[in-house]
């Protein structure tokens, strides 16, 4: 149990490494959003309640907490088609080894996606399923 609780923890901390993506194409309004994220991890005895945060996203960081340097993650390929925004992403979190690949669709002023982490022997080779969904709420403040 101790395992996969710090594995929903490092997962957590995956999903602020998001990459910093212009939004050009993209229906994308900057704002304020309610971005919701939902966590399913294999072998969990109950699913985790999903969790909700506010946050600024801009034409230049249109995805969540887009901080990927600061932990040690590596973008390896990013490709916009239409509205949709897809990236592999490898990160070394103190020797915990993940492969990452995501997708986001933006539809004005919601959006929705899905992460994929493939976590390395250490958390028992699980892949992780992370669904996002964001809603405008307003202007930045």
């Amino acid at each position: 149990m101790v395992a996969k609780t710090g594995g929903i923890g490092f997962v957590l901390m995956l999903l602020s490494c998001f990459l910093v993506l212009p939004v050009w194409g993209l229906d994308f309004q900057p704002g304020e959003y309610e971005v919701t994220t939902k966590v399913d991890m294999p072998g969990m005895p109950m699913q985790l309640p999903p969790q909700t945060t506010i946050q600024c996203l801009t034409k230049n960081d249109p995805l969540p907490d887009p901080n990927a340097d600061s932990q040690n993650c590596e973008v390896l390929d990013t490709k916009t088609k239409g509205n949709t925004i897809t990236w592999r992403m490898v990160c070394d979190q103190d020797g915990t080894k993940t492969e990452s690949t995501g997708s986001m669709t933006y539809k004005g002023d919601r959006f929705e996606g899905t992460v994929k982490t493939k976590m390395g022997p250490e958390m028992g080779n699980t892949t992780v399923t992370v669904h996002i969904t964001g809603k405008r709420t307003g202007n930045c403040k």
